[in-house]
């Protein structure tokens, strides 16, 4: 893979899989954002996140509590370097005629798939357990849904010429 040719790929391809690895681009930028505030609130660099004005929302008590610490760092970094990770995946290797691997789809596909799995966790725990809702954590897992959906084909496709 050459550099330049890589570089064009991304820069100027239009094959619609080249599309949906830029929506997934822009989707974990997005999540990077949203999860560098919760990183900055979990590790005492803000000290309370804004929130909505209505007592169903509690952003900061969800992401102070024991299980958004559970693995020993906060969740917040560890969701950050998840979307860092996805955004060097969907760009690895450009596109199919610069040299792109189907590999590179199937890995961007179980960090997709994995983060919009925590989300749905997340989700239920926010809801029927801490019953508070973190409006970052509720952007986060739409971001993760909606690149759940856009990868789920190329998923399909990238899987069949690797193991069929």
């Amino acid at each position: 893979m050459k550099a330049e040719v890589i570089k064009q790929a991304l820069r100027n391809g239009s094959s619609e899989d080249m599309e949906k690895r830029r929506k997934i681009i822009a989707l974990s930028a997005l999540g990077l954002v949203d999860f560098s505030i919760i990183s900055l609130y979990q590790t005492g660099v803000i000290k309370k996140l804004p929130d909505l004005p209505y007592n169903i929302f509690d952003s900061n008590k969800v992401n102070a509590s024991p299980d958004a610490y559970s693995m020993g760092v906060p969740d917040g970094p560890i969701s950050a370097i998840a979307y860092a990770s996805a955004m060097a995946l969907a760009a690895a290797g450009g596109d199919e005629h610069s040299g792109r691997k189907p590999v590179f789809d199937l890995l961007l596909s179980g960090i997709v798939f994995g983060n919009a799995a925590g989300a749905a966790y997340y989700l239920y725990n926010m809801i029927f357990k801490q019953k508070k809702i973190c409006l970052y954590c509720v952007g986060g897992a739409i971001i993760n849904f909606a690149s759940a959906a856009i990868i789920a084909p190329l998923f399909k496709k990238s899987y069949k010429k690797v193991f069929l």
